[in-house]
């Protein structure tokens, strides 16, 4: 077990962020602030307790804060032309755009998750002397794909800020954009309640026994799957990979890897992480945080990790003390830290105790809630 010295350190990490409000302070004015989603978000639609996140659960939080968030989604096939396209290209929405313009001018800020329903907005906004400001929930960074890349060259210098998943971003946006917009880290929000440490029930999609495969998944470019596959060779037990991606010829042949195509809701995802030992998060260098959502699922589930190392999910990890950090690209370290794990148990359940309480402390609904009302007030228009 670590020591103490070191949960301490972790206890300080993990608390930096979350700022209460200070004793006495005056009420601060009740916020209306218009969240405008890329794709539909199916707020309305009546929950079901333990199938999935709940989609209103931010909303509610955020009123307890006196800050209304009003969630539009993007109109339908009718009004919208880019209806079941590309995120990027649905959230242009020209109608929603003049519907904020027109019917939402009391509104304190907008939100717009990613630059797409952000783009009309700064098109058309002199013309309609919409003066509220709008601000990025998160950028991924585009490279190759130069529509987004023009998109994002247009809204991001013309917006109030961006708030960011993790730390990184902010040098990027500076250099390139050699902007001194306003970038403010929000880190990420997971289902504490959803996904946490429980044993694989006996309906588990994995089968029975638990804990004899490890596990991977993802979807995104910036995962690292062929030094994955490289250090897998030896090593015995199974792996067991989640991902739509192409893989090499040859991938589904390896004794020791199973490839897991279907789609899974929540629940049989979580019952994935916790019928396995333990799950790795390969890699590859990118300036968005790729693979933040697995390491915090795994994280709050009570898994160990394996990562490798990207400076884009630093902010999230605690090398040594939540997880095994491995150098990119290099197949004999990751299969070194995987036989590690495997070959000490006592490791695993410290790695996986503290990822847990990192998850708990840093990106659980309630502290979520707190770091993002107080960037929403930040950015929010004060007269």
């Amino acid at each position: 077990m670590a020591g103490g010295g070191a949960d301490a350190d972790l206890d300080a990490r993990s608390r930096a962020d979350v700022r209460q409000p200070e004793p006495g302070a005056a009420p601060a004015r009740r916020l209306r602030v218009l969240l405008l989603p890329p794709q539909p978000l199916g707020a309305s639609a009546t929950h079901i307790p333990d199938s999935g996140p709940d989609p209103r659960d931010l909303e509610r939080r955020l009123a307890a804060q006196g800050i209304d968030l009003v969630s539009i989604d993007p109109a339908g096939r009718l009004f919208n032309p880019f209806v079941g396209r590309h995120p990027m290209l649905e959230g242009l929405d020209p109608w929603r755009a003049l519907r904020v313009m027109l019917f939402e001018r009391r509104a304190d800020l907008v939100v717009s998750v990613m630059e797409g329903p952000a783009a009309p907005l700064v098109l058309l906004r002199r013309l309609f002397r919409f003066n509220i400001p709008i601000v990025l929930w998160d950028i991924a960074p585009a490279e190759r794909w130069q529509l987004r890349k023009r998109v994002q060259d247009f809204v991001v210098p013309r917006v109030a800020g961006v708030m960011t998943l993790s730390s990184t971003l902010a040098p990027y946006i500076a250099q390139r954009w050699s902007s001194t917009k306003s970038v403010t880290m929000i880190g990420n929000r997971l289902d504490t309640d959803l996904f946490h440490p429980v044993q694989c029930p006996v309906q588990c999609p994995v089968q029975r026994p638990v804990n004899d495969y490890i596990f991977s998944i993802g979807q995104d470019p910036g995962r690292d799957y062929p030094t994955l596959l490289a250090a897998m060779e030896g090593v015995p037990i199974e792996l067991r990979l989640r991902t739509s991606r192409q893989l090499a010829p040859g991938a589904d042949a390896l004794a020791n890897v199973r490839l897991l195509r279907e789609r899974v809701d929540d629940r049989e995802l979580r019952d994935l992480y916790a019928g396995c030992r333990f799950v790795v998060a390969p890699l590859s260098q990118t300036n968005n945080a790729g693979g933040l959502s697995a390491i915090q699922e795994a994280g709050a589930m009570g898994k160990a990790l394996v990562v490798t190392d990207n400076p884009a999910i630093r902010d999230f990890i605690v090398p040594d003390e939540t997880c095994l950090v491995v150098p990119r690209h290099d197949a004999t370290a990751m299969r070194d830290a995987i036989l590690r794990l495997l070959g000490d148990r006592d490791l695993c359940e410290r790695l996986g105790r503290n990822a847990r309480r990192l998850v708990e402390e840093t990106a659980s609904p309630a502290v979520f809630a707190v770091r993002f009302g107080a960037a929403l007030r930040r950015f929010a228009r004060t007269t």
